[in-house]
């Protein structure tokens, strides 16, 4: 059985700093051991963000793509002209062409 009781060792200031000195090192060592693959990992968790930000954007620039390329058609910038605007095609009189200089 333990006892509680009994007269507990001194330790030297000397002994007290080897030991305290030996833990920090033990410490900066693990640390300095761990510190590049947790950059890696940092490194990972940042590459594959950025992976998808790039497929998000290159799917929108898709989307805009063949938006603008609706917008361009002929056909449907006048069907709009016609149907939302009111818009209709000048007679034969009614285009003047005015000469720049």
């Amino acid at each position: 059985m333990y006892t509680f009781n009994r007269e507990r060792r001194k330790i030297e200031p000397k002994e007290f700093l080897f030991y305290s000195a030996s833990i920090l090192f033990f410490i900066a060592a693990v640390l300095f051991y761990i510190w590049p693959y947790v950059n890696i990992l940092d490194i990972n968790y940042e590459f594959e963000r950025l992976h998808k930000e790039r497929a998000r954007l290159a799917q929108d620039n898709n989307l805009l793509k063949i938006e603008m390329a609706s917008l361009e058609s002929l056909d449907k910038v006048e069907e709009a002209a016609y149907t939302r605007l009111g818009l209709i095609f000048p007679k034969d009189g009614q285009v003047v062409i005015v000469k720049t200089e």
